[in-house]
């Protein structure tokens, strides 16, 4: 199997506002990659389809914005990722059409045994009111989502406006963004939606998001685990009975806080009391 690229930013920055500084373009890929001009749509998709079968990665233009108005499949902007590469950017955004008359679509869908990982890639308009993960879903046995120095903002979707991951999905966000979505129905969850395995957030920030429901910030669901490492979870809201408006904890879920902080969300932090340690209201 390809190896995949990937590279460790060395600077955060301030993580102020609603973005994130991005500090490194991804390392000098090891083997050949598939480079998609700005914002080239049908050019995106064939290499996806592509990747789908090769695992070659995928490189976008930097300081590019590319934007979907059609759909490829039901709820779905792009082919689904069924394989394991990366998607190389800088500072490049991939998102729904704005415009009126744009059908509704989630922007990623990682599918069982899909492996993704978005490199400085800024996730953005997606729309499933009906459905699930507004920006990436990602949802079956192995599928896997790995998103480095970029941000998911601006989402809506039923469940999890921003990320969901189901059905043993998981995920890894490291200097990342997760910033105004929404989750309008009852699964909650208006930045991330997590009801699959595993999820781990490195020095990241979840600000600003809402939900109709529980967990404006995070909502984890299941069986799944969920580990914030060093991250900040400040300002979202959940407008539910049972609240967490920055962490709902499951039943049988599992939400751990190392070194992270938990403040500022409405009209509390975490639900239910005392389920997160380390979460105080």
């Amino acid at each position: 199997m390809t190896r995949k690229s990937t590279h460790r930013p060395t600077v955060l920055g301030a993580l102020a506002g609603l973005g994130l500084t991005l500090t490194l373009l991804p390392a000098s890929p090891a083997h050949a990659q598939t480079f998609v001009p700005c914002n080239n749509i049908t050019a995106l998709r064939n290499a996806i389809t592509a990747s789908n079968a090769s695992d070659e990665n995928i490189t976008l233009a930097p300081f590019c914005t590319y934007t979907i108005s059609t759909t490829v499949s039901p709820d779905n902007g792009l082919p689904q990722v069924t394989g394991s590469y990366t998607i190389n950017g800088y500072n490049t955004t991939v998102r729904r059409s704005a415009a009126a008359g744009t059908p509704d679509f989630r922007v990623f869908d990682v599918e069982a045994g899909g492996d993704l990982t978005l490199n400085s890639i800024h996730v953005r308009g997606g729309n499933v009111p009906g459905d699930s993960g507004g920006g990436i879903r990602v949802s079956g046995t192995g599928s896997t989502l790995t998103v480095q120095s970029g941000s998911v903002r601006d989402n809506n979707a039923g469940t999890g406006g921003g990320i969901h991951t189901r059905d043993g999905g998981a995920a890894i966000l490291s200097y990342t963004l997760v910033s105004g979505n929404t989750a309008t129905g009852s699964g909650g969850g208006g930045g991330i939606s997590h009801a699959g395995s595993t999820l781990r957030l490195n020095i990241s920030r979840v600000q600003g998001n809402t939900a109709a429901q529980e967990g404006g910030g995070l909502r984890a669901s299941g069986t799944s685990t969920a580990t914030l490492v060093q991250s900040t979870v400040t300002g979202n809201t959940a407008n539910g009975l049972l609240g967490g408006g920055g962490i709902f904890e499951g039943t049988s879920s599992q939400v751990s806080l190392i070194g992270a902080s938990v403040t500022g969300n409405v009209p509390n932090d975490c639900r239910p009391a005392g389920a997160v340690p380390g979460c105080v209201n």
